[in-house]
């Protein structure tokens, strides 16, 4: 539901409008606007910049839409300085004059182009951003390059024609003044190693955030702040196609794995935390009850259709933090009572709330069949009487201290649920949780009149050795593990807790004792098989009757269907055994409908495999 600080309003009744990127210009928003293509087809030139007025919560005029531009090709990033506005599209970066007051649109050929050979044909590559950033006194421009994939996610080669350009990378250009040269501009990549960087953000003090999409070598969705120079793990083809930025050269690209990379600042577990993340928004600027949240970030969760809510801090020079669920909820037919599609970009407006733009397209990328929307998060700033959540979570000596919003009561121990795990980054799409054990909490000490509670828990591991192995592949400190702490619904002194749960990156412990393997209970094979479903399977395998989402997998047990096996139609009925060899040998016999859409292999053995059939079989 609205997380009960704010209210979600409508802005628009325009849902066709899919937002791929916006900005503030004075007290109207400029917007690109795309239609993604999924299927590869011929370039689609249906993108757009549009303006759109009197959006502010105060503003007594209706919203005014006005074209600026038109024709563009798939554009995901935009900004405006000194009256240009500046748009990345797939292949291009360009700059457009006088437009910003124009009667008529303009064609995107008319554009000033800057960078021109981003990218080849692919439907997952898209220029990400513009965010303002600050460098020598002068202001550049901050933008992310997404990766080629094929059709089920797996690597495409690529090689941009500008070799300038890295793709799976984080950049910046200028100095833009509005009116350079494309000679005055340089180029400098700050990071590298993303599959799916949708989203971006630069902080107050120049920091940069950018939220990546779980695929190859990304074994969980991630939010990084990254460290200049860094490698975050996605390796490129360095044979047959440029690498990525900062992408080690001496080690081998078709196999990867955790050597050589910086880790992911939070891991937000596929299909628990979310499926999609886009643009994260530090806070800033809030006062009175809700002055504790500054600094703090909201995430767009675009597939799940959810804000999530990130906390930061740096341990022996390591950030990591922890992950909240913030907002949720689908509108009704009439666009109330939740989201009109899904999240994808946020930008603070000047009247202080936040303006959410949202996108949908076909397949994976649909939103309850909503084609889009743009919304306004706004402030209420009061809080409610029976409101209260866990604010932060920080590590402390031999567990976290977490801190409410209000304080508490009573915390009991064997009221905590609490389980880590760890990933290994592979070859292979995605990466089921590795290493899960359940751990328990050994006491509370509630502290500062019950604002803050201290948690004694043995047995947490973090990004130190050793590492858990996985034939040629290790976890290692670039990895961490993931700690998630549930709070049991059946305590009643609870019931005033807006969120009960939260999942705590740890890559750094404080202190504490490391048990026995005998005194930690280890996930059971039916726990392992859900999570591993939630974090490989249920990405694709949605029942959504497009050419991009994999067979539904509910029901599946009996099921009638045609396959191709070594290129022959032979027609099956599903039984365990078809499960089984389908979960192991994913390319040996394909349904005809999803031919040409391929699926990586899940490098599990038999007994994972024979467990997640199982509780595939069972499902409803």
């Amino acid at each position: 539901e609205v997380h009960p600080f704010f209210q979600l309003e409508n802005v628009t009744s325009h849902k066709d409008l899919k937002i791929s990127g916006m900005c503030f210009s004075g007290e109207s928003i400029i917007a690109v606007t795309m239609s993604p293509d999924r299927l590869n087809k011929n370039p689609d030139l249906a993108g757009r910049v549009v303006k759109v007025e009197n959006v502010l919560a105060g503003s007594t005029g209706q919203v005014k839409i006005t074209e600026l531009v038109t024709g563009l090709y798939e554009p995901g990033a935009i900004q405006v300085v000194n009256g240009s506005i500046y748009v990345g599209t797939k292949t291009q970066i360009l700059r457009f004059d006088n437009v910003l007051n124009a009667q008529a649109p303009v064609d995107a050929a008319q554009g000033v182009v800057l960078y021109d050979g981003l990218s080849t044909k692919n439907f997952h590559t898209y220029t990400i951003g513009f965010e303002e950033y600050h460098k020598d006194g002068e202001l550049y421009l901050c933008g992310n390059l997404t990766t080629a994939i094929l059709l089920g996610g797996r690597r495409a080669k690529m090689t941009p024609p500008n070799e300038e350009m890295y793709r799976g990378s984080n950049f910046i250009f200028g100095p833009v003044t509005g009116s350079e040269s494309p000679a005055d501009l340089s180029v400098e990549f700050i990071a590298g190693g993303f599959r799916t960087p949708n989203g971006l953000e630069v902080g107050p003090e120049n920091e940069i955030y950018v939220a990546d999409n779980q695929g190859v070598f990304n074994p969980s969705n991630e939010l990084i702040r990254l460290e200049k120079g860094g490698f975050y793990g996605h390796y490129l083809y360095n044979k047959g196609g440029r690498q990525a930025a900062h992408q080690p050269g001496n080690i081998d690209a078709n196999k990867g794995g955790a050597h050589g990379q910086r880790p992911a600042t939070v891991h937000l577990p596929q299909g628990i935390v979310a499926r999609s993340p886009a643009q994260p928004h530090v806070l800033q600027g809030l006062t009175g009850e809700m002055a504790d949240y500054n600094g703090q970030i909201l995430l767009c969760e675009f597939t799940g259709g959810s804000l999530l809510r990130v906390a930061l801090e740096e341990v022996d020079g390591q950030w990591q933090g922890v992950a909240f669920k913030h907002t949720g909820g689908v509108a009704d037919q009439d666009g109330n009572g939740g989201f009109t599609g899904g999240p994808n970009r946020l930008v603070q407006g000047p009247d202080g709330h936040y303006y959410i733009g949202q996108i949908g397209a076909g397949g994976l990328w649909e939103f309850n069949g909503s084609p889009g929307g743009l919304q306004r998060l706004k402030v209420k700033g009061q809080k409610p009487a029976d409101f209260n959540e866990i604010l932060t979570v920080k590590v402390a000596d031999g567990g976290f201290e977490i801190e409410f919003l209000k304080p508490i009561k009573a915390l009991a121990a064997d009221e905590l649920d609490i389980s880590q795990w760890t990933y290994i980054p592979t070859n292979g799409y995605g990466g089921a949780p590795v290493g899960t054990e359940k751990l328990k909490c050994q006491s509370v000490k509630l502290l500062e009149g019950g604002k803050k509670a201290y948690l004694q828990i043995d047995g947490l591991k973090d990004g130190s050795p050793q590492y858990v192995h996985k034939k040629d592949y290790y976890s290692s400190a670039n990895t961490g593990y993931v700690v998630q702490v549930k709070l049991k619904s059946s305590a009643a002194v609870y019931k005033d807790l807006y969120t009960k749960e939260f999942w705590y990156t740890l890559h750094k412990k404080k202190g504490g004792r490391d048990l026995a393997s005998d005194q930690i209970v280890k996930a059971t094979a039916a726990e392992q098989a859900k999570a591993k479903y939630d974090s490989l399977c249920i990405s694709c395998h949605v029942a959504r009757g497009s050419i991009w989402a994999a067979p539904d997998l509910k029901g599946i047990l009996g099921r009638e269907q045609v396959v191709l096996k070594a290129g022959v139609e032979q027609k099956v009925t599903v039984d365990r055994e078809y499960i089984i060899n389908a979960i192991m040998n994913p390319e040996s016999e394909k349904v005809l409908k999803y031919k040409d859409v391929y699926m990586a292999q899940l490098g599990i053995k038999r007994k994972e495999a024979e467990a997640l059939a199982d509780y595939i079989i069972q499902l409803k």
